[in-house]
């Protein structure tokens, strides 16, 4: 499931880069990767080559991609090297497939300057004091956003209530809500930009882009606290049967934010081609410098955090503020911690095991790392051996098609604790006052020597 499930993730990936970087090899909107050219520019025979060149390097990027993810798929039942190798695999994915472009947006801004293509005034130009005044009038009420923000924390005390353990599931609603909600307060200090000589058409398509994108991420900020409230439910299902159900329905939720800002984004911009089509008094602006790689912004002469994106979709930030510094190396620096911390915890857990032992001053004990455990004997109501375990949902642990650890949520018993070797049995039931614990050793003669020695302890 795993490997199906990644694969999948690398063809949505490829499907978005082409989507995104093939198209740049046709002008558009003035553009030829994402330089800004006059329209005779297309036919020289320099550009014509840099065309060709971008598509058969895109082209061997890609394939190379594939064959380099074939090992992935032999590391099957490693599943923690799999892991591992394919973090590397999709940091390099996005760095070789992007490689393409940035040659050719280097290679078009070097003809360009050679040629003297310049569009219309060097700079960047925002909008008269009229316009940055009203900008935001028909933006949404920030005091909106009270509603993800009560409909997350409600989900979060309610989980507190019931399992403190799931806590940590229904906190990611809160904690993208509050994400959201700071991006829209940088985005609406950022400048108007103008778009024509009339100020009228500047402030009617400044207006418009900052309601789309206000309610855009409220909207976000609701369908996610609504998706992190059923991934609780989801949770605490008991009923195995009804997981495909919660399943496709969650699934559903993690595309429907994608096509919000998909659709937000094509509506701001067929409504600016509407506008300028009929004003006549558009203005070009010339910027290219200020986009190293055609897709990364530093500007130092604009104070705007957030800039809507040359390539692509979406906005990126403007790494020459403070802010966008902090957004852009603190991104670096989470991925770069997460990825490092999942890979030694993966690493640690394919190269060590539970044990279980009774201490000396009668307890039961399970050292494991992270998910260590220790109950007292007198705690202990009953042990069996059982050929088969529960089928459940993880609630803090680890799980791979190897092996279970850590805290779960069984059909039928609840709350329970695994440490086994999936599809190896016999496991060693042990029902405590409170829960159940799972346990079984990776030869199964061994897991029966101790369930003996087990019983020997308990007595029960």
């Amino acid at each position: 499931m795993f490997t199906i499930t990644m694969l999948v993730i690398a063809i949505i990936c490829y499907a978005a880069l082409i989507a995104t970087y093939k198209p740049q090899a046709t002008y558009r909107n003035g553009m030829l990767f994402a330089v800004t050219l006059p329209v005779h520019a297309m036919d020289h025979a320099g550009i014509q080559s840099i065309r060709t060149q971008f598509r058969k390097r895109f082209n061997q990027a890609s394939v190379w991609m594939v064959v380099t993810l074939v090992p992935f798929v032999v590391l099957h039942f490693w599943m923690a090297y799999q892991t591992i190798y394919f973090f590397v695999w999709f940091f390099a994915f996005f760095i070789v497939m992007v490689i393409p472009f940035r040659r050719a947006f280097r290679e078009t801004l070097a003809l360009k300057r050679e040629n003297e293509w310049y569009v219309g005034n060097k700079g960047v130009v925002y909008s008269d004091l009229r316009v940055a005044q009203l900008k935001n009038q028909r933006a949404a009420s920030l005091w909106l956003f009270t509603i993800p923000f009560a409909i997350s924390t409600g989900t979060m005390l309610w989980a507190v209530r019931e399992d403190i353990e799931l806590a940590g599931v229904t906190s990611g609603g809160f904690v993208l809500t509050a994400m959201l909600f700071f991006i829209w307060l940088y985005m609406r200090k950022a400048k108007a930009k103008v778009y024509s000589m009339n100020s009228e058409v500047n402030l009617v398509l400044n207006q418009a882009r900052r309601r789309t994108f206000s309610y855009t991420l409220l909207f976000m900020a609701i369908v996610e606290t609504i998706h992190f409230l059923l991934m609780y439910l989801l949770a605490v299902n008991e009923n195995a049967d009804a997981n495909g159900v919660w399943l496709t329905v969650i699934l559903l939720f993690t595309v429907v934010p994608i096509g919000i800002l998909f659709y937000a984004y094509r509506h701001v911009q067929a409504l600016e081609q509407e506008v300028l089509a009929h004003d006549g008094k558009v203005i070009y602006t010339d910027d290219d410098e200020y986009w190293a790689n055609g897709f990364t912004y530093h500007n130092p002469h604009d104070n705007s955090v957030f800039v809507t994106k040359r390539v692509g979709f979406g906005e990126t930030v403007n790494t020459a503020t403070f802010t966008g510094k902090l957004i852009a190396w603190g991104s670096v620096g989470i991925a770069a911690v997460v990825i490092i911390g999942v890979s030694f915890m993966l690493i640690r857990s394919e190269l060590t095991s539970p044990v279980l032992s009774v201490t000396p001053d009668h307890k039961l004990a399970i050292a494991y790392p992270m998910y260590s455990f220790d109950v007292s004997l007198a705690d202990v109501e009953h042990v069996a051996l059982v050929d088969s375990v529960p089928s459940g949902i993880k609630t803090n642990g680890e799980a791979t098609d190897s092996y279970a650890r850590g805290h779960f949520r069984l059909q039928g018993l609840g709350k329970s604790r695994l440490y086994i070797f999936k599809n190896n049995p016999p496991y060693i039931q042990i029902k405590l006052t409170d829960g159940y614990v799972f346990y079984n050793e990776k030869e199964p003669q061994k897991t029966k020597q101790l369930f003996e020695q087990l019983q020997k302890e308990v007595g029960k």
